[in-house]
């Protein structure tokens, strides 16, 4: 997602409320320079043409700044007009080019008579010309000076949001220190009491979890340690019913699932910070020991493994959790799972894809987190798979499921 900064969005929106208040002002000031300019004209035309008097065919000062005429149209009179002057209408017209000199000419009609006065303002139309160019200089650097302190303006203004972003970026995931503000704006100290008070919450309801998770751990650790006593006891006995010896079978298996999941519950509640040991792990002996141990489930529920697995993956990792996370997926394979068990593992990845059984909804298992028979279940699997640097990828299609995990 494209993000912008809210400094340039404060400061581009500043920016062109400037530019859409100074456009009306800089139209209205030309509009009143070029009024009065023609006011000004009109005026001493006028004068011109007053003080020329009815009798006068041309007049015209010394410095042939002004002129004036009177003729009838028709009549030989208009040879003395100049061409430029005698097609003008009547009213006041600038801009008039008249042998490479601009005038600005005023045009009277009265009882068949036309008179006009012309004044010279090449000069001034030049000065006019420089001084607009001066001003369209300095409104060029108003604009600049303008667009600095607008943008200094807004990094001003939004400094304490600008603060408080900062301390969320450097905030390490299992920070306790409260957010803390120089600012003593209304807003601004509501917002950090409200995220102080939010982060307190939180961590409340995460210790009461972790204390809950590690004193259910606990009191499920001792009554396990007893019971896989006692089937270690039983199974010194020699006993020649297969039922009994299977039956001692599933209690021992059960109980070991029970202490694993203990186990790693402790892990997950205990400190994230704290690292632990890592060392070289060779996954497919740790994939073929879980298929070893679910062998006969297997091969009771008519359910098939193919392994893929053509060379020996070493990865640098934690031993105990990497025989968590398979042994949880197999487990999970065996109690779902139906036909055939397709496991592909590479130094990159370990696929699994089996087939669902009649009456399971892969798509409803997949959205929550897949638990199997006393499994971890696919959300605990990521939190243990997120410990070792890992992904975890699960995709449920039709009667297929399929989990990936990738190291």
């Amino acid at each position: 997602m494209n993000t912008r900064s809210l400094h340039q969005r404060i400061a581009i929106s500043l920016t062109f409320f400037s530019v859409l208040v100074a456009i009306p002002i800089v139209l209205v000031g030309n509009w009143m320079n070029e009024r009065a300019e023609q006011e000004f004209w009109q005026a001493m035309l006028n004068t011109e043409l007053a003080n020329s008097g009815p009798d006068r065919g041309q007049s015209a000062n010394a410095h042939r700044l002004l002129d004036s005429y009177r003729w009838q149209p028709g009549s030989s009179q208009e040879s003395v007009v100049p061409p430029e002057i005698r097609e003008l209408h009547p009213g006041l017209h600038d801009n008039v080019q008249h042998q490479g000199r601009e005038l600005a000419v005023l045009v009277q009609e009265s009882d068949g008579m036309r008179s006009a006065a012309s004044i010279d303002i090449t000069e001034l139309e030049a000065e006019e010309a420089t001084l607009s160019a001066w001003a369209i200089a300095a409104a060029l650097l108003a604009l600049t000076l303008l667009l600095i302190a607008l943008n200094w303006l807004a990094k001003r203004a939004i400094e304490p949001v600008t603060q408080l972003s900062a301390q969320l970026e450097k905030r390490a995931a299992a920070s306790t220190e409260p957010f803390v503000t120089d600012f003593e704006e209304r807003e601004i100290v509501a917002v950090v009491e409200a995220l102080n008070g939010f982060g307190a919450r939180i961590r409340e309801h995460v210790q009461r979890e972790k204390q809950f998770v590690e004193t259910m751990s606990h009191e499920l650790r001792t009554p396990l340690a007893v019971i896989l006593g006692a089937v270690e006891v039983l199974e010194m006995r020699p006993s020649a019913d297969p039922r009994s010896a299977a039956a001692l079978t599933r209690i021992k298996q059960t109980a070991k699932a029970l202490s694993e999941l203990a186990r790693v519950l402790m892990f997950l509640s205990s400190r994230r910070e704290l690292p632990l040991a890592r060392e070289e792990v060779e996954l497919g002996a740790i994939l073929q020991r879980s298929l070893d141990l679910f062998r006969d489930e297997f091969a009771a529920k008519g359910v098939a493994v193919h392994v893929q697995a053509s060379e020996p993956v070493l990865l640098q990792a934690i031993p105990t959790l990497c025989e968590t996370v398979i042994n949880n997926l197999i487990r999970n394979c065996c109690d779902h799972g139906s036909g055939v068990v397709e496991i592909a593992l590479s130094a990159q990845s370990l696929a699994i894809s089996n087939s669902i059984e009649a009456g399971t909804n892969s798509q409803a298992s997949a959205s929550q987190g897949w638990r199997g028979n006393l499994g971890l279940g696919l959300d605990l699997v990521e939190r243990v798979c997120m410990q070792l640097g890992w992904s975890l990828h699960v995709v449920g299609a039709d009667d297929v499921f399929q989990v990936e995990v990738k190291f």
